[in-house]
């Protein structure tokens, strides 16, 4: 699968490009300009990483790739992007964070390459909101699934929280918030912590106040 990165020539895209250069083929990592898009032409790209801080003309990138039927994942580091809410509504694969660990990076480009989908933590929290706002309704909770303190977990994994965070909120341990989180993803049955907020989202189980 080749991957092709779109963002302005920095130390950062260096290290991006290289790290997943170690981890996949080398030759399959491209990185462009944002000026520059037009090279891609002469590839076929699978995935598209977009930075959307520093291109002006992604929605135009955004919407060639998906026609076509390619992954595409956009990336930032302002949590309060203009255009985040119209790009969540697009359902793209991924929505990635500026700073992402690198294990958090590759996990998330893996989950991206085998279909599914990725929101960060961050950004998690944004969407939830705009869902609350646009439906504004009271919680439709399904009855005897989870316990109390599940539901209280789960209501701060859609807010963006970390379990250390979640773990001092709840006055919990970190291995207790683990706990509640496995039994989570087993009610659910989904594999990771953004797909229960994806959940969450879809069946509209909070209300904003």
């Amino acid at each position: 699968m080749r991957i092709a990165i779109v963002k302005e020539a920095s130390i950062y895209r260096e290290g991006l490009e290289g790290v997943l250069s170690n981890e996949f083929n080398a030759h399959d990592v491209i990185a462009v300009e944002p000026n520059d898009v037009e090279q891609l032409k002469d590839y076929i790209i699978d995935l598209l990483i977009i930075d959307i801080d520093t291109n002006s003309n992604y929605m135009n990138l955004i919407h060639q790739y998906r026609e076509n039927n390619k992954k595409i994942v956009v990336w930032t580091e302002n949590i309060s992007h203009p255009d985040l809410i119209d790009l969540f509504k697009l359902d793209l694969h991924g929505y990635f964070y500026n700073g992402m660990e690198k294990e958090d990076l590759l996990r998330a480009v893996k989950k991206v390459m085998l279909g599914q989908h990725y929101i960060h933590e961050e950004l998690s929290a944004i969407l939830l909101g705009d869902y609350r706002n646009l439906h504004n309704r009271k919680d439709c909770r399904p009855v005897g699934v989870f316990t109390n303190r599940e539901w209280e977990v789960m209501e701060l994994l859609t807010k963006g929280y970390s379990n250390y965070r979640i773990g001092e909120q709840l006055y919990i341990t970190d291995k207790t918030v683990k706990n509640h989180i496995s039994s989570i993803l087993r009610k659910l049955n989904v594999p990771d912590r953004t797909n229960v907020v994806l959940t969450a989202l879809k069946n509209r189980w909070f209300y904003v106040s």
